[in-house]
């Protein structure tokens, strides 16, 4: 059984070499990273031309939706993993990740991340919720992506990614396949979430989350109050990041905190 490993990037020189040598230190042989890179400016295909076992693109894309349904084109494995490029898995995983698959009647498996906070250097474990179509209904932060993995045919069923989708095409793509088929809960620590200033998932995007949230909460019939208790946590967050902007303007928190969680930082002082 092969796995194939979908790591769109943009820009990620700092990041992606570490995320190559996560997908390379695996307890598994048979296995292939695609790489789709959407044209980036910095040093990415130089270090990407250091990796003969990779297959990759760079080239100008319509967003992260589209990198990965140009991934799954080229993907030949019969399980897909995707693992953005400023991210990483931990080692030795693959054979475990295999070993679920073998029983035909799981489709998809969702296994644990760790949040790395680069600026403190500081690992936080982090236990994946359960998944189901109701729980993702009532609460879209219960996605850790990095530790999923899927069959083949199941993402080709729903069609893949959605390209209307900029921030929540995880979420979109989550919500179709739990509708089919229930995940199963790995409780293994499977990759690790890289938090760091140039992400995508900063206050500045919230906001745009929140109207893709919204609209796939609607797309599935989900009344508009229902709706709003959803994502009121995305609306707290951007109060918090605002009061947390003031609290740094005025030199009481350090800017090294600035995208870092009340819970961390204040574990971290």
């Amino acid at each position: 059984m092969k796995l194939s490993v979908l790591t769109p990037s943009f820009n990620q020189g700092a990041y992606i070499e570490k995320n190559i040598k996560s997908v390379l230190n695996q307890n598994s042989s048979n296995f292939e990273h695609i790489i789709i890179d959407g044209g980036s400016k910095d040093n990415t295909v130089s270090i990407l031309k250091k990796y003969p076992h990779l297959k990759w693109v760079s080239e100008p894309d319509e967003g992260q939706a589209d990198a990965l349904n140009k991934g799954l084109n080229l993907a030949t494995g019969d399980i897909i993993g995707w693992i953005n490029s400023d991210d990483y898995y931990q080692e030795d995983i693959f054979q475990d990740v295999i070993s679920h698959f073998e029983n035909e009647s799981i489709q998809w498996i969702i296994g644990n991340i760790s949040f790395h906070y680069k600026t403190l250097d500081v690992i936080k474990p982090d236990m994946s919720p359960d998944v189901s179509y109701k729980s993702l209904l009532n609460n879209p932060d219960i996605l850790r992506q990095q530790g999923v993995f899927f069959r083949r045919r199941i993402l080709e069923e729903v069609g893949g990614w959605d390209k209307n989708y900029y921030m929540v095409m995880d979420y979109d793509l989550w919500v179709k396949l739990s509708k089919k088929y229930q995940p199963e809960m790995v409780k293994r620590n499977y990759a690790y979430f890289l938090w760091h200033d140039d992400q995508k998932s900063t206050p500045r995007n919230t906001i745009c989350q929140i109207k893709e949230i919204n609209l796939v909460l609607k797309n599935n019939n989900v009344p508009f109050p229902a709706r709003l208790l959803a994502i009121k946590k995305k609306f707290l967050y951007i109060i918090k990041a605002i009061i947390k902007s003031a609290l740094i303007a005025l030199g009481l928190i350090d800017k090294q905190y600035a995208n870092i969680p009340f819970s961390v930082s204040r574990k971290t002082k």
